[in-house]
């Protein structure tokens, strides 16, 4: 019995042994896998862009299979094959932007596939179907795949933008840098809850090292209190919180933009802006506060007096405006029209898209409606080219992040506004008539 003692011990030394190698190589591969699938998890969060580019192809080649798969089905749902199925010609472009062409069947018209691109839309679980006429016969639907728009994002100050004539605000849904150009006056409409603060801040934030430099100058005006302004005063030159300082701060803006005409006039013809000679950009939070829902109607008609004279004769003497509003509608903003470029954040429904981004507009794919409550910020916007409308969305401005950046980027410029002036044209009301037949018959 004492003889097999040294095999047996050699056995139950040996058996880890020989087991060990295996085990240690599923380890390793386990812990290789977890550290790959990590690595990439990790690129695909902080680097969506240059993630998307690298496996563009794979995702491309199962995409395709996708969308000629599920074309039968929502053209059958949408009542396009009653004469037949549509012919899918091609499918081109690379993920996360396609085209699809489709021959129409004979009598179909674009409006058809229009309504279709929702029921596509949601057949696929894609962000947006946008469709546009090619040639007389084809149609091509753009579908955009991906939505890199739904992770949220920090705004930043830049205090290198040079260029004041278009401002980094943040992404576009083709991952570029959406930026927006300074100098039409911007209207940024949006309901309640649909980030109009970030688009409000992502703006203040790309002029942040101009209004340090003295280049610009920020005249901020919110009638809720000062809620959002006031939490970065130190940007703004000028502040108002309520209607008549508001009225006072815009009537003495008129007067120093007439001022800068009349020096201007038969030497200059467009503003460029410098210490001497600062961009003054106006910025209202909750336009209509000031031009539709003041009890006071002298105030009300004073604000849209000045609002139309700088929108209408401020451009290029350096005079800019950037409002926001909840509602769009005429009778809330009738100055409407002086406003030629437009943000269009969640609205309500189809016809307020029209109202902010036209007609041509909510036909060529904008759908500011369809915007969900998750992703404030998120917007459409019309190029400057007339093109197709573009998916935007602002970075985000937290409390912590506003106080940090007018600290770093104070103004040193301050402007003192002279007092509200009695309107003359106003008339008073007239004291009642005295009855002189009561002192007649008394004397």
């Amino acid at each position: 019995m004492t003889r097999k003692q040294p095999g047996v011990i050699v056995l139950v030394v040996a058996v880890p042994w020989l087991v060990r190698p295996s085990a240690v190589l599923v380890a390793a591969t386990v812990a290789g896998l977890v550290v790959v699938i990590t690595a990439i998890r990790c690129w695909a969060l902080t680097r969506p862009v240059s993630f998307g580019h690298a496996t563009a192809l794979p995702r491309t080649w199962w995409w395709r299979r996708q969308v000629r798969e599920v074309w039968p089905d929502v053209a059958a749902a949408r009542g396009l094959d009653v004469h037949g199925l549509p012919e899918l010609r091609s499918i081109a472009g690379l993920w996360p932007h396609m085209r699809v062409t489709v021959r129409p069947v004979r009598g179909q018209m674009i409006e058809e596939y229009d309504a279709a691109g929702p029921a596509l839309q949601t057949a696929l679980g894609i962000a947006r179907v946008r469709c546009e006429p090619r040639g007389f016969r084809d149609v091509v639907l753009h579908l955009t795949v991906g939505d890199d728009l739904r992770r949220p994002f920090a705004a930043t100050a830049r205090a290198d933008v040079l260029d004041l004539s278009s401002l980094p605000l943040g992404r576009t849904e083709r991952g570029e840098t959406w930026r927006l150009p300074l100098g039409p006056h911007t209207l940024v409409a949006g309901s309640s809850g649909s980030g109009k603060g970030s688009v409000f801040w992502s703006i203040a934030f790309a002029l942040a090292g101009a209004v340090r430099e003295g280049r610009v100058l920020l005249h901020g005006i919110d009638l809720k209190g000062g809620m959002e302004v006031l939490m970065g005063r130190e940007l703004f030159s000028t502040t108002a919180t309520d209607a008549g300082t508001a009225v006072a701060s815009l009537e003495h803006l008129v007067t120093l933009m007439r001022e800068r005409n009349l020096a201007y006039a038969g030497k200059v013809r467009s503003h460029r802006p410098s210490t001497a000679e600062p961009l003054h950009v106006v910025m209202i939070d909750e336009l209509a506060a000031l031009t539709a829902y003041s009890t006071e109607r002298d105030l009300q008609r004073r604000a849209e007096a000045a609002i139309n004279l700088l929108c209408s004769q401020g451009r290029a003497t350096g005079f800019v405006f950037i409002a926001c509003l909840q509602d769009p509608r005429k009778e809330v903003i009738p100055s409407r029209g002086l406003f030629t470029q437009t943000i269009g954040l969640r609205l309500k429904d189809a016809s307020e898209t029209a109202m902010v981004l036209g007609d041509s507009a909510a036909t060529t794919g904008a759908a500011c409606h369809r915007i969900t409550r998750d992703v404030p910020g998120t917007a459409y916007v019309v190029p400057e080219d007339g093109g197709p409308a573009l998916r935007v969305r602002a970075g985000y401005a937290s409390d912590d992040a506003i106080r940090n950046v007018a600290q770093r980027f104070a103004t040193s410029t301050h402007l003192d506004v002279p007092p509200l002036a009695v309107d003359d044209s106003v008339r008073r009301p007239r004291r009642p008539a005295r009855d002189t037949t009561a002192d007649q018959e008394a004397s």
